[in-house]
Formats: C-alpha cells, structure tokens, sequence
C-alpha cells in the first residue's frame, strides 16, 4: 500500500533503470530469472542459522525484490509488456516467496507454524488479487502489506539480525492484508 502510493512518484527512477538495464541487451524475463537466483542464494544463507548468513539472507531477498522492480521497467522501457510476462513475473514472485521461507524454516530462524502462518497468507494476498481482478475489481494497492512491504520488512530486519521478527511483522501483515482484501472485494460484490 505505501509503495504503490509513492510508485508515481518514483516512476522517473524506475524509468531510468528501465533505459539502464536494457542496454545489456538482454529482455525483461532474463532479470525475472537472476531474482530467482537471488532468492536462491538468500535461502541458501537463510538454511545456517547466525547473524552474517542472517544479514547476507536478507541482502539477497531484497536483491531478488530489486530485479522485480528491473524486470517490469526493463519490459516497459523496451515495451514488451505482455500477458505471458505478466504471468511468468507474477509466478516467479511467488516462487521467490516459497524459496525464501524455506531457507528460513530450514535454518530454523522461527517456528515453523508462524513461517507456514506467513507463506500461506502471502500467497492468499496474491491469489485474492488475481481472483478480484478475474471479476473485474481493483485491488492493486490495497491492504497494509502487499509483497514489496513485507519483502522490505523481512529483509530490513534480517539484515539487523532478527528474521524471527521479520517473520512474525510478515505473518501479521499477511493475515490482516488478506481480510483487507477479502472485505473489500465482498463489498464490491454486493
């Protein structure tokens, strides 16, 4: 909800990194690829438990969030903006999700319960999108924590060492952006 309100407002930015990265040459799918390998790497620092792995795990979950932002501007800038890369980028987000949370439960960083708590709900606040807008309703940018918050937030705090809290502010966003949500869109189908 906060980023997307400040997302106009940054589209210069955003542009800039569009025009930037494309003239490696390479499409908007390449970069929606490195974010998966970072979220790779991320879990793979997530999986050993203490406080530089903790640090490096959230470095590389908010690299993985930064090639999210490269993908789509790159696909803008070159406009090649479609519904196949839509799809790919939005499932490669969720990918990214799962692979994350399963280096952190793996490392043991918090119960396992909360993480299945935050992964669950995460996933339920995309497919609530998804489903929303298959019945023509916009739900972009509504609820407190969609991905780019609770990314930030985890990684923020993995990188201050303490992913036990970035999961519990994440599980807890979740939860309350899916009623959101699932409020919102009862409403609008009244």
């Amino acid at each position: 909800m906060v980023l997307n309100k400040i997302r106009e407002k940054i589209r210069p930015i955003i542009n800039c990194i569009g025009k930037y990265f494309s003239k490696t040459g390479f499409p908007a799918w390449f970069w929606t690829i490195f974010g998966i390998i970072f979220a790779l790497v991320a879990m793979s620092f997530y999986m050993q438990k203490n406080f530089l792995n903790a640090f490096l795990g959230g470095l590389f979950y908010l690299l993985s969030g930064f090639m999210d932002v490269v993908d789509g501007a790159v696909a803008n800038y070159t406009r090649t903006v479609s519904k196949m890369g839509s799809f790919i980028d939005s499932t490669a987000d969720r990918i990214a999700e799962i692979i994350v949370f399963f280096g952190i439960m793996v490392g043991g960083w918090a119960p396992p319960d909360i993480i299945f708590l935050g992964i669950t709900f995460s996933l339920l606040v995309s497919y609530v999108r998804a489903k929303a807008e298959s019945l023509n309703i916009e739900i972009k940018g509504r609820g407190w924590g969609e991905r780019a918050e609770r990314m930030i937030v985890l990684s923020v705090l993995s990188m201050l060492g303490q992913p036990y809290y970035g999961i519990v502010i994440v599980s807890a966003l979740a939860v309350v952006t899916f009623i959101q949500r699932c409020i919102i869109i009862m409403g609008a189908l009244k």
